[in-house]
């Protein structure tokens, strides 16, 4: 795994075409778009140090339909960065979207 913080999460999933922000939007977005959320940190410690910043991270995919090739373009783009995912969907009836939901760790931040 290299070092990667969630703002490169953010310019990676926008150099796919796919619009992304931490947290949440300020204004209603059209489907597909991103959102990255912070859960956890399980940093490397030793010594009384923290030696290697581990974060984990939700990257969540919303999409009007379950629509596997975008599904693929985020998952290829995790590969390709080697970033191990969980992964995990709900639809959500209320909102009448899908949620794919990439559970992953950031070395770096």
């Amino acid at each position: 795994m290299v070092n990667l913080t969630y703002l490169d999460v953010i310019a990676g999933m926008k150099s796919i075409g796919i619009p992304c922000v931490y947290h949440q939007w300020e204004e209603p977005q059209p489907l597909p778009y991103a959102v990255i959320v912070h859960d956890d940190n399980e940093d490397f410690m030793a010594d009384n140090h923290n030696y290697q910043d581990v974060g984990n991270y939700r990257l969540e995919l919303y999409t009007a339909g379950k629509h596997p090739p975008t599904e693929k373009k985020v998952e290829q783009w995790l590969k390709d960065h080697r970033i191990p995912y969980g992964k995990s969907a709900v639809f959500l009836s209320s909102e009448r979207m899908w949620l794919i939901a990439y559970e992953i760790q950031l070395i770096g931040g």
